[in-house]
């Protein structure tokens, strides 16, 4: 389930419930990275076709009960860099992610807490934050959580529930979402 630069590993939660993470290869997905070899060179020898191919093919042949993709760069978050980044992502990976049923998408890059909620997808998309530099929140209309502390996100998985925990740098919750089956 590997070649190295994007894998999945699947998890047994009981005997009868499975989660799969998957970890994807985000700057060969977007072209900025790509056409601009001088800057990021390793990111234009990537195959897009492959790593595309890969992760439907991983994500269509798994029977787990909870998914979570996991990649650098966002998909959707609320923040002044380049739209084009997103934009990328959301035309090659959010496909995918809607048509095998994604759970969660995490990601960092933008350095602050986000949980963004699109129209017409049933995948929960998470930023996590920075245990150092932090950015203030870009709120977007799609934004249900925003917060430009820094700290870590926390995952746990259970048989019925999926839950991401948000917590800040003194130890506190400061956001937490359960999704059930």
């Amino acid at each position: 389930m590997s070649n190295g630069r994007y894998y999945a590993k699947q998890y047994s939660i009981d005997e009868d419930v499975e989660a799969l993470l998957v970890f994807i290869d985000t700057p060969a997905l977007i072209d900025k990275y790509r056409n601009k070899p001088d800057e990021w060179p390793d990111a234009e020898k990537q195959s897009i076709e492959l790593q595309m191919a890969w992760l439907d093919s991983t994500l269509g042949a798994s029977d787990a009960k909870w998914v979570i993709v996991m990649g650098h760069h966002p998909i959707y978050a609320g923040t002044y860099k380049t739209p084009s980044e997103r934009g990328d992502l959301q035309d090659r990976l959010q496909p995918l992610l809607d048509k095998h049923k994604v759970d969660f998408s995490v990601c960092g890059h933008i350095h602050n807490f986000q949980h963004i909620r699109v129209p017409h997808s049933d995948v929960d998309y998470f930023v996590n934050s920075s245990a150092s530099l932090t950015r203030k929140v870009d709120v977007t209309e799609n934004t249900i959580f925003g917060n430009p502390e820094p700290g870590f996100s926390l995952c746990t998985i259970k048989e019925d529930e999926l839950i991401m925990t948000f917590v800040n740098e003194k130890g506190e919750i400061i956001y937490q979402y359960s999704r059930t089956e």
